[in-house]
């Protein structure tokens, strides 16, 4: 039996039965993976923590045919603000469910899980809520890179998310000249170009809301951030 070690960080749970819990963890070495814990509420030897959403854990465990069984797991990191700030713990936790949509199991993502270790740090260090959403925004702009599903952006402030374009071509989804500014900036990776707009929240959500809406459309997701604000 060859035991496994990696970081990871749950992104699921289940609590079923009296004291058993599912987990679906996203780890720097296997990737998206399933393990059942039998008897974790109930024991007293086992840092429940390290079970838990928001933290950076070791997990110790083995594979047996296609199933992962956990040996010991650690708490290596945790985001104390992440879990007392409700808009800060409402980001982390749409963070956590689009990761869940879009990972594929056993698919190694060591580029997508530093990712999430640095937002998850960044959001818990914050205290400017207006980068907090410029971090989701961020989060999903390079999801769309990662995925391989980047839109043009010509002239016009009309965003045709089915034909991945940003043109003069009336439709619903109009931007305000800031608003495409801050698109570009986005995926050009220039926050601080973006701050020095001096954007709204309101500004920022719907940013959000349209790279949600191109990302469900393109990859079949059902990814909604107004679901947790």
């Amino acid at each position: 039996m060859k035991l496994l070690k990696t970081d990871g960080i749950v992104i699921k749970k289940v609590d079923h039965s009296e004291a058993d819990r599912a987990l679906t963890l996203f780890t720097k070495n296997f990737g998206k993976i399933n393990i059942n814990i039998n008897g974790l509420r109930k024991s007293k030897k086992k840092h429940l923590n390290g079970a838990d959403l928001l933290g950076i854990s070791n997990f110790i465990f083995y594979k047996k045919d296609e199933y992962y069984i956990l040996s010991s797991f650690e708490l290596n990191e945790t985001f104390f603000t992440l879990r007392t700030e409700l808009e800060k713990l409402n980001i982390s936790f749409h963070i956590l469910e689009i990761l869940n949509s879009i990972l594929v199991e056993n698919e190694t993502r060591t580029g997508l899980y530093k990712l999430l270790l640095n937002s998850f740090r960044f959001l818990d260090k914050n205290n400017k809520p207006i980068k907090d959403y410029l971090l989701l925004g961020y989060f999903l702009a390079l999801l769309i890179k990662e995925e391989g599903i980047m839109f043009n952006i010509k002239d016009g402030l009309y965003f045709d998310i089915e034909n991945s374009i940003i043109n003069n071509l009336p439709n619903s989804n109009k931007l305000t000249k800031t608003q495409k500014i801050m698109i570009v900036h986005l995926f050009d990776e220039k926050i601080n170009d973006i701050i020095s707009l001096n954007p709204s929240i309101s500004d920022v959500k719907k940013i959000i809301s349209l790279l949600e809406n191109y990302m469900n459309y393109h990859l079949n997701l059902k990814i909604n951030f107004k679901e947790f604000f």
